[in-house]
């Protein structure tokens, strides 16, 4: 079974240029600013919402319980943030859709 390839950074700077016909590294250079705003807009507590795409936005994890699998223990896992992402109906009718 061959692995899934993983759509990179680089990919889409190379389909932005074959698009637009700007440098590839310009092209790299645009992706990064854009993934910069969303991740500054993250860390202000904004949602990030691109429109027929979704909505990025933080979660806040409470404390939990856990056990360790190695001694059985019970143990409380720490609370964290972590982003959710949420994909528009037009997103999901488009990756429903057969083809």
């Amino acid at each position: 079974m061959a692995a899934k390839k993983t759509f990179t950074k680089r990919d889409l700077a190379e389909r932005l240029h074959q698009r637009f016909g700007f440098s590839v590294r310009s092209m790299y250079r645009f992706v990064e600013a854009i993934l910069e705003e969303i991740k500054v807009a993250l860390e202000r507590g904004e949602e990030v919402k691109i429109v027929h795409f979704g909505t990025f936005r933080v979660h806040k994890r409470k404390p939990r319980r856990g056990i360790n699998p190695r001694t059985g223990e019970s143990i409380i896992i720490s609370g964290g943030k972590t982003v959710l992402f949420r994909p528009s109906p037009t997103l999901k009718a488009f990756l429903h859709a057969e083809r």
